[in-house]
């Protein structure tokens, strides 16, 4: 909990999601508490990535959130569409 206050204070939110995803495996948990305007836009970056947001909680001006990753993969579908591009 301490390295992930010290690297959202020292680090973009994104680089520190990104890295979160990298090390954490499937089905593993991440709970952070921070400011709320810190857990709104981390919730928003967990769904782009297809986390399942557990909970979130705020009171005055402090949040709790809760996350935890998925198995998602891209479909074929998905996966051929953004290799070849958009095709017009």
């Amino acid at each position: 909990m301490i390295v992930l206050w010290v690297l959202l204070h020292r680090c973009n939110l994104a680089a520190v999601v990104a890295e979160t995803d990298r090390i954490l495996r499937p089905e593993g948990k991440l709970i952070v508490r921070d400011k709320v305007e810190t857990i709104n836009e981390l919730e928003s970056l967990l769904r782009a990535m297809h986390w399942e947001i557990r909970m979130t909680y705020s009171k005055d001006k402090e949040g709790l959130l809760c996350a935890q990753k998925t198995m998602w993969r891209p479909t074929e579908v998905e996966t051929r569409t953004y290799a070849i591009g958009e095709i017009r």
